[in-house]
């Protein structure tokens, strides 16, 4: 009897392997759509991009105009159901007041089935660097790069990658991953569930989180973090350790801190470590860190 079900658990698992290599052998047709349009740029304009399961760049030029290329695809097997998935993919460019709207969304006639096609947008944006941007993706990927107004992201199931970004900058993430490099501003942060590294940081920093991974890397122009996260993992590394005013609050969390330096410690109730560092130097950048029921490391 256990022979019997050892041979038909082997068949199982070798007719998935079957199925899987044919799948990764069929030959998906593509049927695209380009959007082209350009909005002549003024003071005070803001770009808006609604993108769902889209992959959006958004560059910056010399030119005052906001160029934006959209393509809309669907993959198939069948090159018709492609072509026939790809007209529920909508989109929208349009201008109101000082607004600039992109959006693309799913639009399925009555009485007419799911689409079977894997679809999918692809943006690509040129803006002035002073043009403000706003951003909001679920279930998508965004290239950011030299933005030096205003930033806001709201992401969902999405990867966000920033860099040389300055300014005023509002990111929220949900279930996804965030990567930036040379922010320097205000920047507030929320994340829930996602993962983040951000480098070369210059400016002040407002960051919430909770369960996730962080990973950050100031520079010597910070002037301020202050950082809370609950049931996470914090590393945080500095390129001159005694050069920060440090005030942390660990939680029933792990705690490790640089040796050579003289941390003023209290347990201020179980479970609760204050850990204090007063620089040397007249003027100094703080840094708060509360971490509840996770981890912190601080080093170079």
């Amino acid at each position: 009897m256990i022979d019997l079900q050892k041979t038909l658990l082997i068949g199982w698992f070798g007719l998935l392997t079957v199925f899987a290599h044919a799948q990764q052998n069929v030959v998906l047709q593509v049927v695209t759509k380009r959007i082209n349009k350009e909005f002549a740029y003024k003071d005070m304009y803001e770009v808006n991009i609604d993108g769902d399961r889209a992959e959006v760049s958004i560059e910056t030029w010399d030119q005052p105009v906001i160029r934006i290329q959209i393509d809309l695809i669907a993959k198939h097997p069948d090159k018709e159901t492609a072509a026939r998935d790809l007209e529920y993919l909508q989109y929208i460019t349009q201008r109101v007041k000082n607004k600039i709207y992109l959006r693309n969304y799913l639009a399925v006639p009555d009485g007419q089935s799911e689409p079977e096609s894997k679809l999918k947008a692809v943006y690509l944006i040129k803006v002035p660097a002073e043009c403000p941007v706003y951003l909001k993706t679920n279930y998508g990927q965004a290239d950011i790069e030299n933005l030096s107004n205003r930033l806001r992201v709201n992401s969902r199931f999405s990867q966000i990658n920033m860099q040389n970004i300055r300014g005023w900058m509002d990111i929220n993430t949900f279930f996804g991953e965030l990567f930036g490099t040379k922010l320097d501003g205000n920047v507030a942060i929320t994340s829930r569930r996602s993962d983040m590294t951000l480098r070369d940081l210059s400016g002040r920093f407002d960051i919430n989180a909770q369960y996730g991974v962080l990973n950050i890397f100031a520079s010597s122009g910070l002037l301020a973090l202050n950082l809370h996260a609950d049931n996470s993992q914090v590393f945080l590394h500095t390129p001159d350790l005694a050069g920060f005013h440090y005030n942390l609050i660990a939680q029933n969390s792990k705690l490790q801190l640089p040796s050579g330096m003289k941390f003023l410690i209290n347990e201020t109730a179980p479970g609760v470590k204050r850990v204090t560092f007063q620089p040397k130097s007249e003027y100094y950048p703080n840094i708060t860190v509360t971490v509840n029921l996770g981890s912190l490391f601080i080093g170079k």
